[in-house]
């Protein structure tokens, strides 16, 4: 098959300005320079345009404030509109810890989007003799581009457990220099939830609609819960170096408005090797990640809130949500390598204390059922370099990922697990 380049710009570009432009303290986490005390809450405003394939030439404005009303809150909002009929507006505010429960935290997110080209990978008549649309075996070109709506609100309330690094610590603090950890590692050294690192049970509470302006019988609409486990026992959770991540989890939507409902559960292990330092090098990572999920229900959720590989974080070498079924699994492994040459040193009016390149491979695939033999037969691969950097304590990354099928350009923040 011939190759093509797609660059990815709608919503990770958004993502990608908002990580950029505030200070960013993630969930029981504050991220300080060495020597830097705690600063005035830091309020930005953002005039931003891009061109898209899908959205025409787009303008828009990011803005928030960090800070407010606690040290490790955060509010960033982004609105937008385009020449095709393109808009959106989102907002993030995440990090408020309960006075009364101060292990408890809430992380808000909504949006609102009208877009004139929404890719979906399903069948808008019965497949016949070929592969379902977004299954393993599908064609690439069995899709279909529609404007429509797509809106989210998402509450997530992460409860701390008060063992391991967590116990009478609340908020860690992790002390960087020059954007390495030099202080207040939260695990790593043993696997011990007991001893190390920091644990949580998480909560979510979810309503997620898209709309198409086509006839179907899509399910597109949900709202249920989410329950998950966290053991994460890494030194830096922003940019790991050692130790590793469990998480598993369910959602379920118990069907509201007569929909019909669903329930999936998922489990993700991640593993870090910190590699002796070598020439011209300051740090050197073997990042490792496994991931499976798997639909209890008759029915499955929509297809871009289910079970999918493609995408931003798993086989990026693939659209978004290129393929999708009632099960998954999926490996990955990257060699990142931060330069002890940093080659922005010289631009004074940005702070990059580091840059990064990582080589990664990936391989996964979707099936009608959880199956090992099954979901091992016919895996889709893909490799790719992924250029990252670090700024304002958190990591933007320009990933790029070939396949038989497809050579396609991320642009987003933070590593992919």
């Amino acid at each position: 098959m011939t190759h093509k380049l797609m660059i990815v710009w709608q919503r990770p570009l958004l993502f990608f300005l908002s990580a950029l432009l505030y200070q960013p303290a993630f969930a029981d986490k504050i991220v300080r320079e060495l020597g830097k005390e705690n600063g005035e809450p830091e309020p930005y405003v953002f005039p931003y345009t891009f061109v898209s394939q899908a959205m025409g030439t787009v303008v828009g404005v990011a803005g928030g404030v960090s800070g407010l009303p606690q040290e490790q809150n955060s509010l960033v909002t982004t609105a937008l509109v385009s020449n095709e009929g393109a808009s959106a507006v989102y907002l993030f505010f995440n990090d408020y810890q309960f006075a009364r429960q101060p292990q408890l935290f809430l992380d808000v997110s909504m949006a609102l989007g009208n877009f004139p080209q929404q890719r979906a990978y399903l069948d808008l008549t019965p497949p016949g003799i070929n592969p379902p649309a977004g299954s393993n075996d599908s064609s690439p070109d069995n899709f279909f581009d529609a404007r429509g709506l797509s809106n989210w609100l998402e509450l997530d309330f992460k409860y701390v457990l008060d063992i391991g690094n967590a116990r009478h610590n609340p908020i860690n603090l992790y002390t960087l220099s020059n954007g390495l950890l030099v202080g207040g590692a939260s695990g790593g050294e043993v696997f011990n939830p007991f001893k190390s690192g920091r644990s949580y049970i998480q909560t979510s509470l979810f309503y997620h609609n898209r709309d198409y302006e086509v006839q179907s019988n899509f399910p597109l609409t949900t709202s249920g819960v989410g329950l998950s486990f966290i053991y994460d026992n890494t030194d830096f959770p922003v940019n790991p170096s050692k130790g590793s991540i469990v998480r598993g989890g369910v959602k379920y939507d118990p069907g509201f408005s007569g929909r019909d409902d669903w329930s999936i559960g998922e489990i993700e292990l991640s593993k870090f090797i910190l590699l002796p330092n070598a020439a011209g090098i300051r740090q050197q990572v073997i990042a490792l990640n496994f991931w499976t999920a798997n639909t209890f229900s008759d029915s499955p959720p929509p297809h871009y809130f289910g079970i999918t590989l493609g995408g931003l974080y798993r086989l990026r070498a693939y659209p978004i949500e290129r393929f999708h079924d009632n099960s998954a699994i999926y490996y990955a492994a990257e060699y990142r390598v931060i330069p002890k040459s940093n080659i922005f040193k010289f631009f004074d009016f940005i702070n990059i204390p580091w840059w990064e390149f990582a080589f990664f491979y990936e391989t996964g695939r979707v099936a009608p059922e959880w199956d090992l033999q099954t979901l091992h037969d016919s895996m889709k691969q893909d490799i790719g370099l992924s250029f990252r950097l670090m700024m304002n304590n958190d990591i933007g990354r320009l990933d790029m990922a070939f396949s038989n099928e497809d050579t396609i350009l991320w642009l987003m923040y933070g590593h992919p697990f």
